[in-house]
């Protein structure tokens, strides 16, 4: 519902997805929460996905990117014109569930000092077959920093609420990043205030072609730009000490992840070797309680 004053504003950017973007639309329209404005950023899309939106969502706003920023740049333009106190992101391939805005608002008012909120998701898998991811944080780490440090729990956006003031104050969206500019945002985020897990399955996350992780050594490089990022930001000061062993852990777990999805066997086993080469001491740690736990 678009309103002068909406409270919540949502974002979608499309980049040649007209064939999900009434799907993701329609699940906006149909929520049971109202207070909200729809602001669509289309980034140059080739698939006459502008004509489409005109036609049949003639009442969303809808801007034209002339040239291609990636998703990062579109929603940077979404929350230039934003007019809601709270940023809602939905891509243009997700789903919302129909009490996703109730929720994640109910979770985010209930303390002034909540700046972010993320639900759980599922994934809708090519085969058709569904996962359900929690989105959980783990209690192993001393706070959330560090579990985002070292693993990506908020698998997308589109489960994401934030205020919009603290979304300004951390300079949104790093544009040099094609696919992990996400994550590089909530680590400031979560720097900034207090967030907060939403214990709720409320987005379907569909995986297909097109999806840009599919993008296996880029998803790679940039997982290690956003550490180069963070480690240089003056926020990161009381997790320093925490670097070595982060940069160790992520290559590490990138490589389990391409050997069991990618098949990506010589690239996964270069990871390892770079997991060895940043902490032999933790690497040595890590498989030593892999053999501990295996014999117990």
């Amino acid at each position: 519902m678009q309103l002068n004053n909406p409270k919540v504003s949502v974002i979608i950017p499309n980049y040649n997805h007209k064939e999900y973007l009434e799907r993701a639309i329609n699940s906006v329209i149909h929520q049971s929460y109202t207070d909200y404005e729809i602001i669509v950023i289309d980034d140059a899309s080739t698939d006459d996905s502008v004509n489409f939106i005109h036609d049949k969502f003639p009442n969303v706003c809808l801007v034209s990117l002339s040239k291609n920023r990636g998703a990062g740049g579109a929603r940077n333009e979404g929350i230039n014109i934003a007019r809601g106190s709270f940023i809602a992101f939905l891509d243009s391939d997700d789903e919302w569930a129909s009490n996703y805005l109730e929720t994640q608002i109910k979770y985010i008012e209930s303390s002034p000092s909540t700046i972010l909120v993320w639900s759980g998701c599922i994934h809708q898998k090519k085969d058709g077959t569904v996962e359900k991811f929690s989105c959980k944080p783990w209690l192993q780490y001393p706070n959330l920093t560090y579990h985002l440090l070292s693993e990506n729990f908020i698998l997308t956006p589109s489960i994401v609420m934030v205020r919009t003031d603290f979304l300004k104050q951390a300079d949104c969206f790093n544009e040099s990043l094609r696919i992990c500019a996400d994550k590089e945002l909530f680590l400031k985020l979560f720097c900034l205030g207090e967030v907060a897990h939403v214990p709720h399955y409320l987005v379907t996350k569909y995986c297909h072609s097109t999806n840009l992780t599919g993008n296996y050594k880029l998803w790679v490089k940039e997982t290690f730009d956003v550490l180069d990022i963070f480690y240089s930001n003056n926020l990161s000061a009381p997790y320093k000490h925490f670097e070595i062993e982060t940069r160790s852990h992520n290559a590490m777990r990138l490589a389990r992840i391409l050997w069991r999805e990618k098949r990506q066997f010589l690239f996964a086993t270069q990871l390892l070797l770079k997991a060895f080469l940043i902490s032999p001491t933790y690497m040595s740690k890590h498989f030593l309680k892999k053999i501990v736990k295996s014999n117990t």
